[in-house]
């Protein structure tokens, strides 16, 4: 199974949602909502841009809006599962990639 790396464009800690990251990126652009939440799916890991370890968190839920310029934002809520001083500047996920017929998205930290 192929795996997909992100570049963490935002993370923070919400009271009751526990901690958020979001990503944004062109390729997820192309995608309908249903299809970016079925790429994200239950499980995420952060890879951390020092150590290059991945650390595999569940994934409590999945927000995507879209922009007025129709870009895709992408929110990740992980819960409790990690602090926020465990994510670091420069730091990514990886998502696996389910949806075989996603082609269009390159295998490459983005």
């Amino acid at each position: 199974m192929k795996n997909l790396t992100y570049k963490i464009q935002d993370w923070f800690e919400h009271p009751d949602f526990g901690i958020i990251v979001s990503i944004a990126n062109p390729k997820l652009d192309q995608l309908s909502k249903d299809e970016i939440k079925d790429l994200v799916g239950d499980c995420i890991a952060i890879l951390d841009a020092e150590t290059q370890r991945e650390r595999w968190i569940q994934v409590s839920q999945v927000e995507v809006s879209t922009s007025i310029i129709d870009k895709k934002n992408v929110n990740i809520c992980l819960g409790n599962s990690i602090k926020l001083s465990e994510i670091k500047p420069s730091s990514s996920i990886i998502l696996n990639l389910k949806l075989k017929n996603i082609e269009a998205i390159p295998n490459t930290l983005i």
